[in-house]
């Protein structure tokens, strides 16, 4: 339940303003461009390359042979494409097998099923626990009557899945495609060491999982623009590491730390156009689906410190969730507009959505519960590169961002607030030799308009800041990929970080093995400091088809 503004007609108009300006920017660019006469971008960049080469005399029969065994090179070769010939002498990807069923040589030219089988074990090293995950709320909570002060082990053996990925691409006429993905894991840690000693909350969410992953239908409706309806996920922004204007996709948190970004983020249901000319894009977002961030749960060893909620010894902190349907709030709006241009780009974002992860809303007439919150971002990114080195930022201003003020008279201890924010990025890459990767991020978040008070200086902090550095460095003929990253919090680094190192090593064209270690070092308890023993070392083996 959202706190009733002062001046209603104020706060529905700011967030709205500040998000619609390049939503509009980005909706009248998807018409513009469409109805803009011209080749489609394909065909000019095919004339731009043209138009750049120098003129030859027409090539005889065996140029053009030899041409087309050389163009074979371009791609990458794919040993599925050996098959049986079709009719018109050309082959046919896939088993032989399928074209003996109804429509089996259509089946086998524009159907492409992939995915992957891996298993993996995470080992936590240093012995600790956390508070069950069936703790009652209260001494007299009559739902857990035997659970006071009950802990799980979250040392040793921490994780051994198996877990599995299908994707279903099917080519239909006119260059549209219908992609179907599907994800799942089953892990027999739990198993092992014994399921009563953890919480229905952590067993839900980490023991087994079925999922959908990207569902949609996408392709042209014009040269220069396409649509896409369904499932799916927006990559937006220019860091690795961190998320700026990067606000349209939920992630995966539930081992924080352990793998990047780009494989955290979950897909929404949304209606999305895209249109190009020549260097310029732009793409206009309709989310349907609210969907949140997967978290840690409580009876987790992720599960933050909430002490400063008046945790009582043996009791775990918990709210009460809004039970509300993905589908039932209003849909959500983004947009963004970019250019790309020899050595450098830059592009405006819009967004009116809800906020990734459900937030704290503390009402007098309702209590504390947690609940989706809609708000506003207007920002910016950009590259420049120079030689060996690439600068990236990224910009962004938020607005109507939940926060949580103390309050020293009332029923409750705390009441919800909505500020505006600035988040800002500034990053450094240099490409060095032998495909060495170094790369630098500081990323800095300041809120705008935050009372002065230090009881509640001692909740949030008016500028944080984060700074991350990445190497990576193929070794092995590029067989092996290693990666090294570490990330601090403060701009002392006196709130703590932590320490990743990983490789991964191609054994086959389908197999490959990925092992790390992840650490966690120092900052306040009630932050990353909370994990200093949940550091861990972790091994996978994948098999690709």
């Amino acid at each position: 339940m959202r706190r009733p503004s002062r001046d209603p007609g104020r706060a529905l108009f700011r967030p709205l303003r500040a998000a619609a300006l390049t939503l509009g920017l980005a909706t009248g660019l998807v018409v513009d461009l469409a109805l803009r006469p011209g080749e489609s971008l394909a065909e000019e960049r095919m004339q731009d390359e043209a138009d750049a080469s120098p003129p030859t005399s027409a090539p005889t029969s065996d140029a053009g042979e030899l041409d087309d065994l050389m163009g074979g090179f371009e791609d990458d070769f794919d040993a599925t494409a050996l098959g049986s010939p079709a009719p018109d002498g050309s082959t046919l990807p896939g088993p032989e097998w399928i074209s003996k069923l109804p429509f089996g040589d259509w089946i086998r030219r524009n159907v492409d099923l992939s995915g992957s089988i891996a298993s993996g074990a995470v080992v936590s090293y240093l012995d600790h626990d956390a508070a069950h995950g069936d703790r009652p709320t209260s001494p007299t909570d009559p739902d857990f009557p035997d659970q006071l002060g009950r802990s799980s082990d979250f040392g040793g053996l921490t994780r051994l899945d198996l877990d599995g990925f299908l994707q279903l691409d099917v080519k239909l006429p006119r260059d549209w495609l219908l992609r179907a993905e599907a994800l799942g894991w089953y892990d027999f840690a739990y198993r092992i060491k014994g399921r009563g000693d953890y919480g229905g909350p952590v067993l839900d969410v980490y023991e087994w999982q079925a999922d959908a992953g990207e569902v949609y239908l996408g392709g042209p409706i014009h040269d220069r623009v396409d649509l896409t309806i369904g499932r799916k996920i927006v990559n937006w922004g220019r860091s690795d590491t961190f998320r700026i204007v990067d606000v349209v996709n939920p992630l995966d948190n539930k081992e924080p730390g352990l793998v990047d970004i780009e494989d955290l983020r979950r897909p929404r249901t949304m209606a999305k156009l895209d249109a190009s000319s020549g260097p310029w894009t732009a793409e206009a977002l309709a989310v349907l689906e609210t969907r949140f961030d997967r978290n840690p749960p409580p009876g987790s060893d992720f599960y933050p410190n909430l002490s400063r909620f008046a945790q009582a010894p043996g009791l775990i902190v918990t709210f009460p969730t809004d039970d509300e349907s993905n589908f039932s709030r209003k849909p959500g709006f983004a947009g963004r507009f970019e250019g790309n241009f020899s050595g450098w780009d830059f592009g405006l974002f819009g967004a009116w959505v809800d906020e990734t992860s459900r937030v704290l809303d503390v009402e007098p007439a309702t209590g504390a519960r947690l609940e989706g919150n809609r708000y506003g971002m207007v920002g910016a990114a950009g590259n420049v590169t120079r030689g060996a080195w690439l600068a990236k930022f990224e910009l962004a201003w938020l607005t109507d961002v939940r926060m949580l003020r103390p309050r020293a008279v009332g029923p409750l201890p705390f009441w919800s607030d909505d500020k505006q924010r600035l988040d800002s990025m500034l990053g450094l890459e240099w490409y060095g030799p032998d495909s060495l990767t170094v790369a630098l991020e500081i990323v800095n978040r300041q809120w705008l308009d935050l009372p002065k008070s230090r009881v509640l200086l001692e909740f949030f902090e008016q500028s944080t800041f984060e700074t991350g550095l990445r190497i990576s460095r193929p070794f092995f003929r590029e067989r092996l990929d290693v990666t090294l990253l570490g990330v601090v919090f403060g701009e002392r680094a006196q709130d703590g970080g932590l320490v990743r190192a990983s490789g991964e090593w191609e054994l086959t064209d389908s197999w490959k093995v990925e092992g790390g270690w992840l650490a966690f070092i120092g900052g306040p308890d009630k932050g990353i400091g909370n994990w200093d023993d949940n550091d861990r070392v972790y091994l996978e083996l994948k098999y690709s088809f």
